[in-house]
């Protein structure tokens, strides 16, 4: 069973200021301003403990929540050999086969440099494409990767910017409706 989090719990409450009809509009029409107004309305200060580690788990959580519902195939949580990938879009399988085609979103829930370097380290181990890895942060530390201020326009324009790449566009035949 899920041990309580109050970084998925409050990113649920947030969601639930929305209409479903309104977040499935705005993933179809442009998404920034809902993640925006996400952000906005989720009073991410409020949780206790490390900043940094609650912004960017909360970011992760909503991430994953836009792709589902932008149905843009993605995997979460993946250990390869002794790796962890927080998402890959769309798929492991795509990364092993055509990396050039696959993204890996690192949120790494910390504001350490030279662990967050050891981990792009090992992950550019399995995405040889540089510009495939991106990085999501609370504050930019100005790593050579593309990275994702959150709680900034960059970060609001993500889903786009997936949308947009040879990985937003690797989806199977059989969806109901294309975002």
């Amino acid at each position: 069973m899920d041990q309580p989090s109050p970084i998925k719990d409050l990113l649920y409450q947030s969601l639930e200021k929305f209409p479903e009809k309104i977040i499935h509009e705005r993933i179809s029409n442009g998404s920034k301003l809902l993640i925006a107004d996400i952000f906005k309305s989720s009073n991410i200060d409020s949780v206790s403990g490390d900043r940094v580690e609650n912004y960017e788990t909360f970011a992760e959580s909503l991430m994953h929540y836009l792709l589902t519902n932008a149905m843009i195939p993605s995997q979460r949580k993946v250990t390869v050999g002794e790796i962890e990938v927080d998402i890959i879009i769309p798929d492991l399988r795509a990364l092993n086969e055509k990396n050039s085609d696959a993204i890996i979103l690192v949120f790494p829930k910390t504001d350490d440099r030279g662990s967050i370097k050891k981990r792009l380290e090992e992950l550019s181990g399995l995405q040889a494409n540089q510009q495939n890895i991106w990085l999501i942060q609370k504050v930019s530390l100005g790593l050579p990767y593309k990275t994702y201020e959150i709680d900034n326009e960059s970060f609001y324009s993500i889903l786009e910017d997936i949308k947009n790449s040879k990985a937003g566009k690797a989806r199977s035949k059989f969806k109901i409706f294309k975002v």
